[in-house]
């Protein structure tokens, strides 16, 4: 039986039987299929006719090889011919007896000897020759490299060094993939050095994951970069992928102005520098991802906050009401639109005080079920309910010594309001089924979007709560009312983002700028900062201008065509909300989560609204 057995390198299977014509390549489809990057995806083919076979190369990337010669044309297979692609040899045997099996005696003793003695080492290496030498030590000294890195610019630094000491090419790259799947150069020798022109190139590498030698850019036969390579003064070239499980993360290269600069030994050579570069990359970023979570969990717990932006006075009236307010202990009531950064002044008001370095802990009484808030609040005893398997502590003994936060306190149901009272007033609570009385040590901070005043008006909100919640109160203005901070947010915010996202800040153009500071934002800073972010992930290249803003932004329109209609005729506050929540269900065809979109209020909120009004 005719058959391919495996000699050197990976390949499934590692034994095939020639049945009939078959693929090999690394393509999943590929009957053999090769694990190496200098194979291309459909690198060679072999026919399987009655009395003979053939071996073909298929254009690839870095040729295939029969005995030592590269395969030109149809080429016919004897018995124990080796085919050698990339870094994997396959041997041909006919099965008809007559195989051959070459042995080399004391080949493993010498090379056992080598590994134990140095002296009997440098003659083997000697015989290497001093292109392998310079490979070998190109390929541990980037193992070194990444093993040692801590930093992703730091590493890909000296990776790029090590590839000008090993190839000393005319230009030398590492470029990642950026935000959109944009090429960045992430290091460059020279430093002003741009990413190779061939699209075809690019495709190979990055979306074929091929390693790829060119030895003469500028003689078609043996150019694969197409027209853009051969206009280039660059005419030999190496390209390897960094490439891990999850795909390909840039390339690597080197170019030279000389053709047959490089050889096929150097192109397995840098291959297997930005294999090991690859997994370095991919694992400094999950550590330094896990790191900035930590960071950020850190900061979600001690209430560390981001800087409060704004040059306006009433931004600056803020901060000093914040200076002051923190310095006591009392209450505080922060009011606002949504949007407009209501938390981050609680989390400036517990960082600036004496709490600082104990928790802050958010609750948003909008956001749970109204059964669970109490069990929320103060913790519930094992069993004190159906499916309370263990004691669990409320958000009250979380705060401990620090700050409870209680967002959208206007949502409270009565009952939770009379026993938040109680807690307030006394300085004590228990769990719920729990005979225990617990001191509650925390400083308490509320916010909310509504106004509590018309609330204690129409009985729906506790008039002695309010003014116990209300001991000092904040005002946070909105957007709109201090347009000439809109440009100083968004440069901070883009900063920000383009470092989550792993990317270069975009710079604003004009027209952007103009077109951030003419609009009203009814959504305040959340609503800038979701514009900038998905203006940022679409982005293409470095400058975001007018075009990469939305439409409506664009137009200066606040959903127009969106928004409920209130009617224009004198009416109670809680009429025009009953209308206006109607009207947001009759546009949207009643999808709750749309219509609450459209009101600016979340869907529990919208849930109770449509309870409370018997929609």
């Amino acid at each position: 039986m005719r058959r391919l057995e495996l000699l050197e390198g990976r390949c499934d299977p590692d034994r095939l039987d020639l049945e009939a014509n078959i693929l090999l390549g690394r393509h999943e489809a590929c009957d053999l299929r090769l694990f190496d990057e200098t194979t291309s995806r459909r690198h060679a083919r072999i026919e399987v006719a009655s009395d003979v076979v053939t071996l073909e190369d298929l254009k690839s990337s870095n040729g295939t090889w029969l005995n030592g010669e590269r395969v030109d044309g149809p080429a016919r297979l004897f018995d124990g011919d080796v085919i050698r692609i990339g870094d994997t040899q396959l041997r041909y045997l006919s099965g008809d007896g007559s195989d051959r099996i070459t042995v080399v005696e004391g080949q493993a003793n010498d090379d056992v000897q080598a590994a134990l003695d140095p002296d009997a080492a440098d003659p083997a290496v000697e015989a290497a020759g001093e292109g392998a030498i310079r490979r070998l030590r190109f390929v541990c000294d980037g193992a070194v490299a990444c093993a040692d890195a801590a930093e992703i610019p730091a590493m890909l630094g000296d990776l790029l060094g090590l590839m000008v000491e090993a190839f000393a090419p005319e230009r030398a790259l590492v470029c990642l993939r950026g935000a959109g799947g944009a090429i960045e150069v992430a290091a460059a020798h020279p430093e002003a050095a741009t990413p190779p022109a061939s699209s075809t190139l690019r495709q190979r590498v990055l979306e074929g994951g091929e390693a790829v030698l060119i030895r003469d850019a500028h003689d078609p036969e043996a150019g694969a970069g197409g027209k853009s390579m051969v206009r280039s003064r660059y005419r030999s070239m190496l390209a390897a992928p960094l490439k891990v499980a999850e795909g390909v993360l840039g390339f690597v290269s080197v170019e030279a102005e000389s053709p047959d600069a490089y050889t096929e030994g150097d192109l397995r050579a840098l291959a297997a520098a930005a294999r090991q570069a690859a997994l370095a990359l991919r694992n400094l970023r999950a550590l330094l991802g896990a790191r900035e979570e930590v960071r950020r969990l850190q900061a979600v717990t001690t209430g560390e906050a981001p800087p409060f932006l704004g040059e306006h006075e009433s931004v600056e009236a803020v901060r000093t009401l914040i200076r002051k307010a923190a310095a006591a202990d009392s209450p505080v009531l922060i009011t606002g639109e949504t949007g407009t950064g209501k938390e981050l002044v609680a989390r400036h008001l517990h960082a600036e005080s004496t709490r600082a370095t104990r928790p802050f802990v958010a609750l948003n009484c909008a956001a749970l079920v109204e059964g669970l808030l109490e069990s929320e609040f103060f913790g519930h005893e094992k069993g004190a309910f159906t499916g309370a398997t263990d004691r669990r502590e409320g958000r009250i003994a979380q705060a401990a010594d620090g700050t409870l936060f209680l967002d959208e306190v206007g949502e409270l149901p009565a009952q939770l309001q009379a026993k938040l009272l109680r807690v307030l007033s006394e300085g004590t609570f228990r769990r719920v089924g729990g005979k225990e009385m617990l001191p509650m040590r925390c400083r308490v901070l509320a916010a909310t979007n509504r106004d509590l005043r018309k609330m204690v008006k129409d009985g729906t909100f506790r008039e002695d709560l309010f003014y116990r919640l209300q001991v000092l109160e904040l005002d946070v203005p909105p957007l709109r009312e201090r347009t000439g901070d809109v440009i100083v947010i968004a440069e901070a915010s883009l900063e920000r983002l383009a470092a989550q996202l792993g990317r270069r800040v975009p710079r604003l153009a004009e027209d952007a700028r103009a077109v951030l500071q003419a609009y009203p934002w009814p959504g305040n800073v959340r609503e800038l900062l979701n514009v900038l972010e998905r203006a940022l992930v679409l982005l293409e290249g470095d400058t975001i201008t007018a075009s990469d803003l939305p439409q409506e932004i664009r137009e200066r329109r606040v959903h127009d065509e969106d928004a409920p209609q209130v009617p224009s005729e004198v009416m109670t506050i809680r009429e025009a909300e009953k209308r206006a929540v109607k009207a947001a269900l009759e546009h949207t065809g009643g999808k709750k989560g749309a219509a609450a979109a459209v009101l600016g209020i979340s869907w529990p909120t919208l849930n109770r609204k449509i309870r409370e009004y018997g929609l």
